[in-house]
């Protein structure tokens, strides 16, 4: 009878060691789950600790995830004002026909730690603005002047495109293939906003055919023999950087 009940007592206590394991471990599991959920769904740039941080460009600056903060005391509104803009873009200097006016924190460091950076865009007839991404931001593009057709690529391969008059404002998501086309009968103006202060600017002309992938990759990715990629690739236009 002792026996009995000692072995009873070793086996509910097992039990309930094995129940408490179970519970922690899905515990740890569920909470796993919910700071991933958190991790997907944050913003492009975490938010500031504090209302500015003008960024301090100084070769003696420490160098961080982002910038250090200029000293208050050194601040003036001056710091926050971007005149930039104001002067037309020369469109024709283009292989493209358009030129885009990046002022992100390197051009505007009022835009430190505040998660946000601008674009003037200038095309003229029949610019283009090539496919690319900014892998570290979504963005918004409002047309000032002209029409302008423009969209992006979804994730699973669907084209969303729209043409825009004046006024009008598209959107692209983080990290989607875009591009702009001037189809109006005169040159074309559009500011475009992104949500980090530092987005990143990715052509995908570029990084396909101008960055030494083995061309037996392309060849057999793109389906076209070595003669063909060959010609593809000396007539990219070296637009946004690059080297052969």
């Amino acid at each position: 009878m002792d026996y009995r009940c000692d072995h009873g007592s070793k086996g509910s206590s097992r039990q309930a060691s094995d129940w408490r394991s179970a519970t922690v471990a899905f515990a740890y599991t569920t909470l796993l789950i919910v700071a991933s959920s958190v991790r997907m769904v944050q913003a492009a740039d975490p938010d500031p600790l504090q209302d500015f941080c003008v960024a301090d460009m100084s070769s003696h600056a420490p160098n961080v995830n982002g910038f250090p903060c200029k000293d208050r005391a050194k601040v003036t509104s001056k710091d926050f004002l971007y005149t930039g803009m104001r002067q037309a873009g020369n469109a024709s200097s283009s292989v493209t026909n358009a030129v885009g006016q990046i002022v992100d924190v390197y051009l505007y460091p009022a835009l430190n730690t505040l998660g946000i950076s601008h674009v003037r865009l200038d095309f003229d007839i029949g610019g283009v603005l090539p496919p690319h991404t900014h892998p570290f931001a979504t963005e918004t593009l409002f047309v000032v002047k002209g029409t302008v057709y423009t969209g992006f690529i979804s994730f699973d391969n669907i084209l969303y495109a729209e043409t825009l008059q004046e006024g009008d404002v598209y959107i692209f998501p983080k990290g989607s293939l875009h591009f702009q086309l001037n189809v109006g009968n005169g040159p074309a103006v559009t500011f475009n906003s992104l949500n980090s202060q530092n987005p990143g600017f990715l052509t995908a002309v570029n990084q396909l055919l101008v960055t030494k992938i083995p061309e037996k990759v392309l060849e057999t990715s793109i389906g076209i023999n070595a003669k063909t990629l060959k010609l593809v690739q000396d007539s990219v236009p070296l637009y946004f950087g690059g080297s052969r």
